[in-house]
């Protein structure tokens, strides 16, 4: 899609649809333009209380140079932020693609209690992630084909100001190869293909350096935990680290870790027929660590992070691996494999373990669709966020507030880590009961941490929504892209 700018609604050219701002007051809705050419067509729905200028709000009137003129309500005006901007946009541009329109018309809001930028990019990362489509295998009618917008104009904007709106689009193109990702084959979306994608960041910035580790690489390294979870699989596993150095005058580094199951069979734990078809999603959060560095690199931030994917699929096969039998990764713990299907938690293990001893990061988050015990606890909006730092654990909720990439807290509660006692190595790979199963996951990745700054983010239930919504048109969400961009742009450097 195509983003212009006009100064004023003179310098419009004429579109399918303008879309004109109202905020929600007592008496009846304000306007957040100028209003002069539309009183007359306006006034009708006003009058009659038909609109009222509620949040995503949606009223077509008829007569102006576009021929259709949507009235958009905005709600009240001390509820208005970024995050707001974004989903009621959205809302419209669901609508428009429905109705088949190819063009638009924006009149930017005025005197609105949040800045340009915010704004700008909120309405710009609507445009983007709305009309978001993955229509590769469809073929069959061009009716089943959804329609999309090829161009919007934003009204009231300085071409200047248009790098505000490709910052937006930066992100967005960030959470949309995320979403391919996610949403295409699994056969497809391979450890290798993962690995390729990875290494073409290297052509955005001369900052970025990418390292593949193949099967023998991490053979020679160890990953006793990664090999074992792809024992079953047909295809080679892959170790992927993407280095960024965006600041050289800087020691301070982050680590950014995404759990990389391109398939989850559940192993010889086999999964029910009824919990296959969407464990394609199980890389996720891998494929949320690559649009974030996709990203990071596009918008040349100062800031070092490296960010590693354990790709492999959990297979089924007579080498799989096997419950009751005793593995030791890289961080040379021996883990007793009590249930296969809980094999992201190992492939991070060994990433956790590789993160600490060669590379000494300040900080690690990592992010995974790891339990469904979290989609259970808080649902598909909301993802669960673990941390052993305060200021870590407080920073992300802040970007979360921001973006809408929503966090809860959970607890780290030590006394659930008896679960995790073996009889015959250092852990186990799942607790005792079915109860806190996402808290028990956490405290099994903290054995692997030490004393380093870490938060662990499980996106189980907003990874792949069982409907499409809000902006998200298709179940793959792209969660964590925009979360983790804005926590490294805001990203304050701890003192020496």
């Amino acid at each position: 899609m195509k983003i212009t700018a006009a100064q004023n609604q003179n310098q419009r050219k004429i579109a399918d649809y303008l879309i004109i701002p109202f905020i929600e007051e007592k008496k009846k809705p304000k306007p957040l333009c100028a209003i002069g050419k539309f009183s007359n067509i306006i006034k009708g729905p006003i009058q009659s209380k038909d609109f009222e200028g509620k949040e995503s709000q949606i009223s077509v009137v008829y007569g102006a140079k576009e021929k259709r003129v949507i009235l958009l309500g905005l709600g009240k005006p001390d509820k208005i932020d970024e995050f707001h901007i974004s989903l009621i946009y959205s809302e419209v541009v669901a609508f428009l693609k429905k109705r088949k329109a190819k063009t638009v018309n924006i009149i930017v809001p005025e005197k609105l209690n949040i800045s340009k930028e915010d704004l700008l990019k909120g309405i710009a990362e609507a445009l983007f992630l709305t009309n978001y489509g993955f229509d590769k295998f469809k073929h069959s009618t061009k009716n089943e084909v959804a329609s999309y917008l090829k161009s919007a104009c934003l009204i009231g904007v300085e071409k200047k100001e248009l790098a505000l709106v490709h910052k937006g689009k930066i992100i967005a193109d960030g959470v949309n190869l995320t979403r391919d990702l996610v949403n295409n084959n699994a056969d497809d979306e391979t450890p290798q293909n993962l690995a390729k994608i990875a290494k073409s960041f290297e052509k955005i910035s001369k900052k970025v350096k990418v390292i593949i580790f193949d099967k023998k690489k991490i053979e020679q390294e160890k990953m006793g935990l990664l090999l074992a979870v792809n024992k079953g699989s047909d295809k080679d596993p892959a170790f992927i680290i993407v280095h960024y150095h965006g600041d050289l005058d800087s020691e301070d580094h982050s680590v950014i870790i995404g759990k990389g199951i391109t398939y989850d069979s559940g192993g010889l734990s086999l999964k029910p027929s009824t919990g296959m078809d969407t464990m394609k999603s199980d890389m996720s959060g891998g494929a949320a660590i690559l649009g974030t560095m996709y990203t990071i690199a596009n918008l040349n931030l100062k800031v070092n992070v490296t960010a590693l994917v354990p790709a492999t699929e959990n297979s089924i096969g007579s080498k799989s691996y096997k419950p009751g039998d005793v593995y030791v990764g890289l961080g040379n713990k021996s883990v007793e494999v009590k249930n296969t299907d809980a094999e992201g938690r190992l492939i991070l293990a060994d990433a956790l373990s590789y993160a600490v001893e060669k590379l000494k990061p300040n900080r690690i988050i990592d992010i995974a669709s790891l339990t469904g015990a979290c989609v259970v606890a808080l649902g598909e909006d909301v993802a669960g966020l673990f941390s052993n730092n305060e200021k870590l654990a407080k920073d992300l909720i802040a970007a979360s507030n921001k973006t809408g990439d929503h966090l809860w807290r959970l607890p780290l509660y030590k006394d659930y880590k008896k679960q995790l006692k073996s009889d015959i190595a250092d852990l186990k790979n799942i607790g005792n009961a079915r109860e806190a199963g996402a808290i028990t996951a956490a405290l099994f990745l903290e054995e692997f941490v030490e004393k380093v700054d870490w938060a662990h983010i499980d996106i189980g239930g907003p990874c792949f929504l069982s409907k499409p919504k809000g902006l998200h048109p298709t179940h793959a969400t792209g969660v964590g892209v925009r979360l983790l961009t804005y926590f490294f742009e805001n990203l304050s450097i701890k003192p020496a």
